[in-house]
């Protein structure tokens, strides 16, 4: 459980949100009981570590006004050190089915949000798994129809810490990743490793290539608060 004085804050509210304090069987499974506590057609998760930047919210809402069709929206992110500091920029590529089956889920968890009725599309998350388990729900909602859309602004910061689960299992989470590819390489009928190795190594340089192109023709310019500062 938390002890960071998470109870108290929430108890401060609690005429205006829906809380739980109870055991879960894993990160998914809290997840999928807040989905189902949730009433608004914008649904998203934040995990202890990462932040929301100023305004994203309200970004977020206009364009899912503008934009009827879209059922997943996700943007850019900061990675940040334990005490805030900005580490790195993640500007992001435009949805690419084929690059985010190849492996390299380049979606930024945070920053991503979706309506209500991807539920009924794709189901809530795979309680099974630990690493992997936001991969393969855009796998899952990718792979039933779903419509992606990338937002280039910057919309979270993630951090970076010696403790994540990512960090101190790598060997699970590659094994669990692999598990995930697996899967749905199979719905393309990828079965031949040697099928398979070429293809990794075109959407490879693809992926690279892409990434390069939306770098130079980026044209906007954010100035966002100091991490540190997001966090006071």
């Amino acid at each position: 459980g938390s002890t960071d004085g998470t109870l108290d804050i929430l108890r401060r509210y609690e005429g205006r949100l829906q809380w739980r304090s109870e055991p879960d069987t894993g990160q998914a499974n809290a997840i999928n009981k807040g989905f189902r506590l949730s009433t608004g057609d914008i649904v998203a998760w934040l995990n202890s570590d990462d932040i929301y930047l100023p305004e994203a919210l309200h970004h977020v809402a206009r364009f899912f006004q503008q934009h009827p069709e879209v059922d997943v929206l996700y943007g850019d992110f900061w990675w940040i050190d334990a005490q805030g500091r900005k580490l790195l920029a993640r500007r992001e590529i435009p949805f690419d089915a084929d690059i985010l089956l190849y492996g390299l889920n380049y979606i930024g968890q945070p920053t991503v949000f979706f309506r209500r009725r991807v539920f009924d599309l794709a189901g809530y998350l795979d309680e099974s798994l630990h690493y992997g388990l936001d991969w393969e729900y855009w796998l899952r909602i990718a792979d039933r129809g779903g419509k992606f859309a990338h937002l280039p602004r910057f919309l979270a910061a993630t951090r970076l810490h010696t403790t994540a689960k990512t960090v101190t299992a790598p060997a699970e989470m590659f094994a669990e990743h692999r598990a995930i590819r697996q899967k749905y390489w199979r719905k393309r009928r990828f079965d031949s490793v040697h099928l398979q190795g070429l293809y990794e190594a075109w959407l490879n340089k693809f992926y690279r290539a892409k990434r390069q192109w939306c770098k130079v023709t980026l044209r906007h310019t954010f100035d966002w608060l100091p991490a540190s500062r997001m966090m006071k």
